[in-house]
């Protein structure tokens, strides 16, 4: 008797119990839309492109004579389009006795990853052209001393930006002697 009291007790104050009012804390976002990548990294993004367009496409030739027999395996020869030409191409080959459904859908499986795998390879190398980068800033160059020599004596000057004011810029001249 005492348990189905419990359980009663138990479920009213489940079902009278409010949820909780606190939110979930939120991440402060720090995004700044005028920062772009270095310009290095368009290059970096194009042979990651190339790369990936280049093993799959590897992969597909590959492919193309372990079932030189099958339908569309000529098609996987050509890059990019061919393994989306050898998809519409699937079955069994005619003179084929041995060729089952498992063999069909695993070339179908393997052929539709070369064909998203080039096709996204060629996307990145896309995209690597239409990256915007940072601009890249020239390096200062350090003006090396200017040496005159007079009667023995070594004296050294090179010129000197320096800041005159609020908005002054200049040029002075600085030695040693």
């Amino acid at each position: 008797m005492r348990a189905p009291l419990a359980a009663m007790i138990a479920l009213a104050v489940l079902i009278s119990t409010p949820p909780a009012g606190a939110d979930e804390p939120v991440r402060p976002e720090r995004f700044d839309p005028s920062d772009y990548p270095p310009p290095h990294a368009r290059w970096n993004l194009l042979l990651a492109g190339a790369g990936t367009t280049a093993a799959w496409y590897g992969a597909a030739v590959g492919f193309s004579y372990l079932w030189p027999d099958a339908p569309g395996a000529d098609d996987l020869r050509i890059p990019v389009a061919g393994p989306w030409m050898a998809l519409a191409d699937t079955g069994c080959a005619d003179d084929d006795p041995g060729c089952s459904t498992f063999t069909v859908v695993l070339r179908a499986i393997l052929t539709t990853m070369d064909a998203v795998g080039q096709t996204g390879g060629v996307a990145v190398m896309v995209e690597a052209l239409a990256t915007p980068t940072q601009v890249a800033t020239p390096q200062r160059k350090k003006l090396p001393p200017v040496r005159l020599r007079r009667e023995g004596a070594k004296f050294e000057w090179r010129p000197v930006p320096y800041t005159a004011g609020k908005d002054g810029l200049g040029l002075g001249i600085a030695g040693r002697f």
